[in-house]
């Protein structure tokens, strides 16, 4: 499956117009596209006594199977009513994470965006 890629217009520092390239990716809860840097990642995972969970992986840095999810209750909110995680994620059985990082990180993670 390829992955999308959007173009974007950047300038060096000639002035000349370059073509960047940025990869885009859904967002499970609003179903709209967004550049990478723009969403947080949610990813399939183990805990010790060997049960299949979501975790939050805001660095985009563990390995495995991610989905994404824009930075927003209202995002949040519909992957979890959609049950759209246990979709993106096969065989998680513990969004626990999830929605405790949707209650209490999210506020957080909105103004660190807000502020960069």
């Amino acid at each position: 499956m390829a992955k999308k890629e959007v173009a974007a217009q950047s300038v060096d520092a000639q002035g000349n117009s370059i073509e960047a390239v940025e990869a885009v990716r859904t967002c499970i809860g609003c179903r709209k596209s967004g550049a990478r840097i723009q969403l947080v990642r949610i990813v399939r995972s183990t805990n010790g006594s060997g049960e299949t969970v979501a975790l939050v992986d805001v660095r985009r840095r563990r390995p495995g199977r991610g989905a994404w999810l824009h930075p927003t209750a209202e995002c949040w909110t519909l992957a979890i009513k959609r049950r759209a995680i246990g979709r993106a994620l096969p065989g998680v059985t513990n969004v626990g994470d999830v929605e405790a990082f949707a209650q209490n990180g999210l506020p957080h993670l909105a103004d660190q965006a807000i502020r960069t």
